[in-house]
């Protein structure tokens, strides 16, 4: 690899690092915004200020908004899978912690995509693949407490939606990955936002979408970091690694994300951090350092 390759990987680890951060932030953003709306009004006002701050980007970096129609339905894919990770996400911190959440999440996604990578889309599975998935979902479990589990409790707790959510992005991350040929991630990441603001639509339509104009600046401040900062930018350079960087590897910058998500839950929350988390926390995050170690 020359230099020049070295220093574009690097900025572009740089710009994950950040945009992880972004991420950690926004599961205290959408447990605040949790208090104001229910998941699809947040949904269709999210994807609308993403791909309103997001056009700029694609016109000015000379990218095409034209797609064709095999591209239309690969992008139509993914707008399905973000806009059901959107909801699991939203309605799990609805009502559960965005601390547990930020953890459970992030270390089983990279879990999850790699596991639907080898199962789906016939990718191999080494021995230490294997480990890493192993310990990956143990430590998923002690994060679930799965001692205490029950049917009531476990869906009461959101944990259900927060596995939901590590699912479809595991798919996202993959469908993605998939188009990389085809067309530019920018196009695809400006697309898939717009047929997001559809689906959705959808989901809220027995709401009132204009509630929103009424809510304080604390929404709203909430509400253009979740839109703007994780997902118009954050988001958009993720879709960017797992297109440099492949689908695996670029989901290993996930297990980042706890840490901040924790940090800003106990900051802004009030949250605790029990041992459960950290111990599952820190065995999905060997796990992951199991699958992403060549």
């Amino acid at each position: 690899m020359g230099s020049t390759d070295k220093k574009s990987e690097s900025r572009l680890t740089l710009y994950l690092l950040l945009a992880m951060a972004a991420w950690g932030l926004s599961w205290t953003n959408a447990k605040v915004l949790g208090f104001y709306a229910d998941p699809p009004v947040i949904m269709v006002w999210r994807f609308i200020f993403a791909t309103l701050s997001f056009a700029p980007v694609v016109y000015f970096t000379n990218n095409t908004f034209k797609i064709s129609l095999k591209n239309g339905m690969h992008i139509l894919l993914g707008a399905i899978f973000i806009t059901a990770y959107n909801y699991l996400f939203f309605k799990g911190t609805q009502v559960g912690l965005a601390s547990v959440g930020g953890i459970l999440v992030t270390t089983l996604n990279p879990i999850f995509t790699t596991l639907i990578s080898a199962l789906l889309l016939g990718g191999f599975l080494y021995r230490k693949d294997i480990w890493g998935l192993f310990f990956g979902f143990l430590g998923g479990l002690i994060i679930l407490r799965f001692w205490e589990i029950q049917s009531e409790s476990f869906f009461q707790s959101g944990n259900i939606y927060f596995l939901l959510a590590s699912v479809a992005w595991g798919a996202l991350t993959n469908v993605t990955a998939k188009g990389k040929d085809s067309i530019s991630f920018m196009t695809y990441t400006f697309w898939c936002y717009v047929f997001s603001i559809v689906l959705s639509i959808g989901l809220a339509r027995n709401s009132d979408l204009t509630t929103i104009f009424s809510y304080d600046w604390v929404f709203w401040l909430n509400m253009i970091t979740i839109s703007v900062l994780a997902m118009a930018l954050a988001t958009t350079t993720y879709f960017k690694g797992a297109v440099i960087l492949g689908p695996k590897k670029v989901s290993s910058f996930i297990f980042t994300v706890p840490v901040t998500a924790v940090l800003f839950a106990m900051v802004f929350l009030g949250e605790s951090l029990e041992w459960p988390t950290i111990l599952g926390g820190l065995l999905a995050g060997f796990a992951v350092y199991l699958i992403n170690n060549d």
